[in-house]
């Protein structure tokens, strides 16, 4: 583990929304403050949690002075995010799930790279804690990679992992000033979070680093079977495309290639339902994918498949063997 010697002393305030999540709570807030790196504030928004959380976060409050409780009505997770970094008054700011946890030294490595590359935003990564105690671990990269200008903004465009989620990094507050989650969604939002900060052209840092411990928990948001939370996909896309084409249209054909991209995902959860009410999205998805194949550049193999066989005419086909493999 490397260990420099920071030369700043800056306050990091720590967004926690919190709801129906006290079998984890106590050792999420637990892992903040246990951080090496002290000068924290702590911000843990219970957002109407059904359960003991709301007394499990006044306790902490009452051991500890870093920590602030915001008790409001049912807002989502959005609305929960928002009203702790209205509250937060630090220089930077850290989004963590009240079901996850930090690593001891999580705040001061994203600090370090602050200081040693004047950036705005760090971003590093999460080890995936799978139901049995298991860790799907990405493995350490001592080397940073420092973007500038439009290029965090591409990076986001061209479907980049790390660009998903606004957990695992730091934000100079400044920088993202009058930006918030959309309120209502909860699918996707968290990138379209970082897509509105990287508009910006803030200096970031992507460091292959593990900082962070997303407990894999089957029902938790991410894993919902499908439903008409993922319609926000579509929305957020749009959305994108829009500020890209206000602001920054020499990059058009890079928000074609995630329209595409977000079509065949669409496509593939949309597998899940046979529900017609989705027939005209499941055909304004396929129109999409062949009307911009030729900007398509693909993250994986299976999008390269995907988008061959959408352009061809036969996702009705793919529909079926999927539907038929999984005995939906």
């Amino acid at each position: 583990m490397r260990y420099y010697a920071l030369h700043t002393n800056p306050l990091v305030s720590i967004v926690v929304p919190v709801y129906g999540t006290e079998q984890y709570l106590s050792k999420c807030v637990g892992s903040i403050l246990a951080q090496t790196y002290s000068h924290i504030e702590i911000i843990l928004v219970d957002d109407q949690s059904p359960d003991n959380c709301p007394k499990i976060c006044d306790s902490f409050a009452e051991r500890d002075s870093r920590v602030t409780v915001i008790h409001q009505e049912n807002k989502g997770v959005s609305g929960a995010r928002n009203a702790g970094m209205r509250c937060a008054s630090g220089e930077y700011i850290m989004f963590v799930d009240s079901d996850d946890e930090l690593y001891p030294d999580a705040v001061r490595l994203l600090l370090e790279d602050v200081e040693a590359y004047g950036a705005d935003i760090v971003s590093a990564v999460k080890d995936v804690v799978l139901g049995d105690n298991s860790i799907k671990k990405i493995s350490d990269d001592s080397t940073p990679v420092v973007y500038k200008g439009d290029e965090p903004l591409l990076l986001s465009l061209s479907g980049d992992r790390n660009t998903n989620s606004a957990c695992a990094k730091l934000f100079c507050k400044r920088k993202i000033d009058g930006i918030f989650f959309e309120e209502g969604k909860s699918v996707n939002e968290d990138g379209f979070f970082v897509f509105q900060c990287y508009l910006r052209r803030p200096v970031l840092v992507q460091h292959n680093i593990s900082v962070y411990r997303y407990n894999y928990r089957e029902g938790s948001g991410s894993k919902q079977a499908f439903s008409d939370a993922y319609l926000a996909m579509l929305f957020f896309c749009e959305q994108k495309k829009k500020l890209v084409a206000a602001q920054l249209p020499q990059y058009i054909n890079q928000a074609h290639n995630m329209e595409v991209r977000t079509g065949l995902q669409f496509l593939d959860l949309l597998c899940r339902t046979g529900d017609k009410k989705y027939k005209k999205l499941q055909s304004d998805c396929i129109k999409t994918v062949k009307k911009y194949y030729r900007y398509h550049r693909p993250v994986n193999s299976h999008h390269r498949s995907l988008a061959r066989i959408v352009k061809c005419g036969l996702y009705p086909v793919y529909k079926i063997a999927f539907r038929l493999k999984y005995h939906l």
